[in-house]
């Protein structure tokens, strides 16, 4: 069965939608509109380039005598809503954002439409995201929607690590590269297996390896198809032809074997499909079943309850309170072993166990001396009275 590939159709609908927003405007005399653009002008005729359907565009000329009126879009707006959204995107950890706008639609726009009312925008904006690049290049980064710092990354390069790889492997799935997301979760949990993104990383992975199974399913029919027709072929095929299709279809196999050695050499353990060789298929499944059972079995681990009690604890911790402190540490380790905030707190707790005891031994010394020191016989200011003989 055919499949619609949503993701075409959903830019292509965006793209006529944006187009109808900048649109041209034709009104005919018989009530009609004409959204699209102008193309060319005569004072004979109009030709304009319309979606037929969000999908399909086509040009037509009117006559002016069928046109009542005109709307067109001036060329500088038309160039400013090309140039595309100014905003910051809430994940940036790159300059990528910023390159062509501060380098080429951006300075090309003013060059061009020195008359637009856009100028004193643009330039602000040009002003501002020049800066935010400077900061990218810097070492900062936006994770979302707040601005970390390069300091604060280098003060907790685990945690922010483990964020920033996270939103790369969210990036990939936007883009339904289910494959390199969960390669990139792979890092992710072998790199930051104690990070705070976990749970929701594990979710993610969930949705993926949910994807990849539906590919590969779609993929396993298919050769299922042509398997048939090529065994169909090899019984009907002259001898050479049959030899030629059994070498073709063992190179085939060669490549895909190579192929998932080479996929793989890095450690990961996901491939692509190879839709021609159903021994990697098979391979495949056998991995999307196991990492399905090990995921699963990961999140019924209460991470979320466990990070949620070591924040508690780290909260005791610094307001000093000891004994519930450890009390919830012990929850924490028992919910989530492996959270990395419970081996920093336990160093912190260590530290504050020690202070409180040297404060109690000082306040001890102290009360001691304080018991044990001889007092101090002040004299009498009463003058002696002489006694009488």
């Amino acid at each position: 069965m055919k499949r619609t590939n949503f993701s075409l159709l959903f830019l292509l609908v965006v793209a006529s939608v944006a187009m109808t927003l900048r649109a041209d405007v034709i009104t005919l005399k018989d009530g009609r509109e004409i959204k699209g653009e102008i193309l060319n002008e005569t004072p004979d005729s109009v030709l304009i380039e319309y979606y037929v359907t969000p999908t399909i565009k086509d040009q037509k000329l009117y006559s002016r005598d069928e046109i009542a009126h005109l709307v067109a879009i001036t060329a500088d707006e038309k160039a400013f809503l090309a140039i595309g959204n100014l905003t910051t995107p809430d994940n940036v950890l790159d300059t990528s954002f910023y390159d062509q706008l501060i380098d080429k639609k951006i300075p090309e726009f003013l060059g061009r439409y020195r008359y637009s009312k856009h100028l004193t925008e643009l330039r602000e904006h040009l002003q501002s995201l020049d800066a935010e690049r400077s900061r990218v290049r810097l070492g900062d980064r936006r994770i979302n929607g707040v601005w970390i710092t390069a300091a604060q990354i280098t003060a907790d390069p685990y945690q922010s690590g483990a964020k920033i790889k996270f939103i790369g492997m969210k990036e990939l799935a936007a883009t339904n590269d289910c494959l390199s997301s969960l390669q990139s979760y792979e890092l992710l949990e072998k790199e930051f297996p104690g990070a705070e993104v976990m749970p929701d990383a594990i979710a993610l992975a969930q949705t993926q390896i949910d994807q990849l199974q539906d590919k590969l399913s779609l993929a396993k029919t298919n050769f299922e198809i042509i398997d048939k027709r090529r065994q169909g072929a090899l019984l009907v095929a002259p001898a050479d032809q049959a030899r030629e299709i059994k070498d073709a279809l063992q190179n085939e196999k060669l490549v895909a074997t190579n192929a998932m050695a080479t996929a793989t050499a890095d450690g990961s353990k996901f491939f692509p499909i190879f839709q021609n060789s159903k021994e990697s298929m098979d391979a495949l499944q056998t991995l999307i079943t196991a990492e399905k059972t090990r995921l699963t079995a990961l999140q019924k681990i209460p991470m979320t309850e466990g990070i949620a009690t070591s924040s508690q604890c780290a909260k005791l911790v610094s307001e000093g309170k000891l004994k519930e402190a450890q009390d919830l540490l012990a929850q924490s380790q028992i919910l989530w072993p492996a959270n990395i905030q419970n081996t920093r707190l336990k160093l912190r707790l260590d530290d504050l166990a020690k202070s409180q005891a040297a404060s109690t031994a000082e306040a001890a010394v102290a009360s001691q001396t304080a018991v044990t020191a001889p007092k101090k016989v002040t004299p009498s200011s009463t003058p002696t009275v002489p006694v009488k003989p």
